[in-house]
């Protein structure tokens, strides 16, 4: 009864910090009309990292990492995937991008043989592939006018699989926020680097998009819109850490799928944006491979358990 109780508590956190992360996160469409991607994320960090610190101080956490070097190697990655996550943001959907993000758990699959050496069953792949066709259904990539912009979503997924396998193997002692601080000053600090390189070498007015512009000059409005955004990722970031620490891994993993579901709704409600049929499929297809692949990680783990 107390897992039982532990899981429910885990999966209203994990359903709740989805609502707020896809909250926020379709605010960008608006930012990207008024500044580019590496202003608002260099803008971003300055508003984020103080957050964090005072999060860490009121609970007692410490913010000294305990293995330095493999908390780089997951910052750079995991914060590679959300940069390339809210270049997608500019270009698309909330619940499409959001789809590339979150075939991280595919990509885990294939790094896992292909690297580890790890050997998965024909009920795996075939959700492995069930869901990796739930994800094309969410983008509905043009075939005839495929670009480099197309495969953003996928590359993002990539890249956060990879962070999470760094995660598991590397950085299982790291605290929350920790994790959390190291990712925001990465990615403050390469936008940092971009944001100055466009500014210097701006592109013609025609040619730039949301992740080629330079400095844009600071609004009200950017501002309210960036500290939301700041506000919104922190606070998100603490609740499925909580969650994290409250159920099983596996079971809360699940949980985040439902970022897509609360991607379309926050979508329609803010935007009149709608999901047409085969959206709809592509996001039922993502849960049920989700569920599919916790369920056989759950049996694996329970026979590994018996043979012990």
């Amino acid at each position: 009864m107390a897992i039982l109780n532990s899981n429910l508590a885990a999966a209203f956190l994990a359903l709740l910090a989805s609502a707020i992360l896809s909250f926020s996160d379709n605010f960008v469409a608006a930012l990207s009309e008024i500044s580019g991607l590496w202003q608002f994320q260099v803008v971003r960090t300055l508003f984020a990292v103080p957050m964090i610190v005072i999060v860490a101080m009121l609970f007692g956490i410490s913010l000294r990492p305990r293995q330095p070097g493999a908390l780089i190697l997951r910052s750079v990655t995991v914060a590679g995937a959300l940069l390339v996550y809210f270049a997608t943001l500019g270009l698309l959907p909330v619940s499409q991008a959001g789809a590339g993000l979150f075939s991280a758990p595919i990509w885990v699959m294939l790094f896992s043989v292909t690297g580890l050496g790890k050997r998965i069953g024909r009920r795996r792949v075939v959700a492995m592939a069930a869901g990796f066709i739930g994800v094309l259904l969410l983008l509905q990539p043009d075939l005839s006018n495929l670009t480099a912009l197309s495969v953003l979503p996928l590359l993002a997924g990539a890249l956060y699989g990879l962070g999470a396998l760094f995660t598991k193997h590397f950085c299982e002692a790291e605290s929350a926020p920790v994790l959390a601080l190291g990712v925001f000053v990465t990615m403050g600090l390469a936008s940092l680097g971009l944001l100055s390189f466009f500014t210097l070498y701006p592109l013609p007015v025609e040619q730039q998009q949301f992740f080629s512009r330079g400095w844009e000059g600071i609004s009200a409005q950017f501002l309210i819109l960036t500290f939301g955004q700041a506000v919104g990722a922190t606070v998100a970031v603490s609740v499925i850490a909580q969650a994290y620490r409250a159920g099983e891994t596996d079971f809360v993993a699940v949980c985040e799928y439902s970022f897509l579901v609360f991607a379309a709704v926050w979508s329609f409600v803010l935007w009149g944006q709608t999901t047409d049929f085969l959206a709809q499929i592509g996001i039922v297809t993502i849960l049920i491979s989700g569920t599919v692949m916790f369920i056989l990680d759950r049996n694996a783990a329970s026979r590994d358990r018996q043979i012990r």
